[in-house]
This record gives structure tokens, sequence and C-alpha cells, in this order.
């Protein structure tokens, strides 16, 4: 017989899966991330926004929602990002996905709708969309300025260190707006080469292989939300070293994730 006096939880509670403190903290290695500036809140008219420096690579995130919508009646927010780069800048493998039109264009290219779906697929699971029906999410990324050197000669690897910071910004940026999630989303980039050798920092070496980018939801068991791969196609990876890419990218992620909370923590 159940005591009545005690006030108990409601039911199907879920007790919250708390990873255990770290005992030694997780070094910010200069070689594997250069030093980045975060600032949040600077666009007025928007619900949460983000700018994002690091090198000469610039990027501003902004989230307007949720927006209510007209029509149907929809049980969760739809989500919908649009990631474009300046006029000015030149796109990164532009070539490689067929971009012919990048001096007339008027919509995306294919190297920013990639980049779109990428940021999409990433976001869906770490937003709890349920607690706003009927209403609509939209971020909008602007690529100010790219880093040459990192992010044009490096060629696939430019591109996913780019989609690594994107990434970034636009977790910050939904911090900002106070849209409820279940954990914020970060990122890494390793590239696999062709004798077997992760390496880390892809991209200060120009030896072949496939690049690698994972997204990670580290507070929910390093959940993985999203994982890019370029590189030779020919090459196959086989359980062991896709283990060793993911643990690698895991680690300079939680990199990436100790500063951005350091960042808000500091912030608020």
């Amino acid at each position: 017989m159940s005591d009545r006096r005690r006030v108990l939880g409601p039911l199907g509670m879920i007790t919250p899966n708390i990873p255990p403190s770290q005992t030694t903290p997780i070094p910010a290695s200069s070689s594997q991330i250069p030093p980045f500036f975060l600032k949040t809140s600077i666009i007025d008219n928007a619900n949460g926004s983000a700018y994002l420096e690091i090198n000469n690579t610039i990027i501003e995130v902004s989230v307007f929602g949720p927006r209510p919508i007209r029509g149907s009646f929809i049980d969760r927010a739809s989500l919908s990002i649009e990631c474009k780069f300046l006029p000015h800048i030149i796109q990164p493998n532009g070539d490689i996905f067929n971009d012919s039109n990048k001096n007339q264009r008027t919509g995306m290219s294919n190297v920013e709708h990639k980049l779109s779906n990428y940021l999409e697929t990433c976001f869906l699971p770490s937003l709890i969309l349920e607690k706003y029906p009927k209403s609509t999410i939209d971020i909008q990324v602007s690529i100010i300025s790219i880093d040459k050197d990192m992010v044009l000669d490096k060629k696939d690897a430019g591109l996913l260190w780019l989609s690594q910071w994107l990434v970034c910004c636009c977790s910050l940026a939904l911090v900002d707006s106070g849209i409820e999630m279940r954990d914020i989303v970060s990122s890494g980039q390793v590239r696999l080469s062709k004798s077997g050798e992760t390496l880390v920092n892809a991209g200060d070496n120009d030896e072949e292989g496939i690049d690698a980018l994972v997204s990670f939801m580290n507070l929910k068991n390093d959940e993985i939300v999203g994982i890019w791969l370029e590189g030779d196609k020919s090459a196959s990876i086989n359980e062991t070293e896709l283990e060793k890419i993911i643990d690698e990218c895991n680690k300079m992620s939680k990199t990436v994730r100790a500063n951005v909370n350091s960042y808000l923590i500091n912030s608020f």
C-alpha cells in the first residue's frame, strides 16, 4: 500500500543522465583549435543572435521565432536554416558542387544548400520542437568572411572546418534565443590518412585521405547528430577506423564545448 502522505513525482518521469565530472580539464591545444571570439545578442530585432570570429573567418547567425504560422494545425514547430555567403566571397568547392552560376546567382548555391542541410540535420534532434506547436523557427546564417588558408586552399578539409564553426555559432544563437533545447551541439573535424593514421590537425597537413566532420550532443551520452565525410571516394573505412575518427572528433568537440560553456557562464 502506497503512502498517501508522500508527494510522488509524475508518472513516466525519467532520471536525468548526468555524466561524472572529469578529474582533469580538457586541454585546449592551440595546434588543434586556434583562439576564437564569441558574442551574443548583436541583432536587436532577432530573438537570438551570435557572432563568431576565428582567424579571418567571420560568421553571424540570427534566430527568428518561434513565430505563429497560418494554416492547418501542426503539433510541433518547423525548422528552417538558410546559410548564405556574402556576394563577394569565393565559395569553397564551388566547382566540385557544380556551382556554375556563382557570378549571377539569385537563390542559394549548391554549396549553401549543402551547408544548410547539414545544419538542419544537426539541430533537428537538439531542439524540443514539441514545445512550440503551429510555429516556425527560422535561422539565418551569414558568412561574412572566410580564411583563404583554412577554407579555400584546404578544399574538402576547409569546407568541413567551416561547417564546424557554423554549428558552433548556430548553437550559441539558439541559446541566446531562449528556445528550449535538449543540448548544445558541438563538432569536431579530423582527417584519416591513407595510412590509417588519424590526423587531428587536418587543416595543417596536406597528406591525402578522408576528411570527416562529426557533430555531437555531449551531455546526451555523446549522441551523434550529424556526420559528413569527404575525400577519396575509392577509399574504404572499416569499423576500427570509423571509431577512431569519431573518438578524435569527440575530443575536439568537447574542447569547443568547454570554451562555449565558459563564455556562457561568464556572460550570464
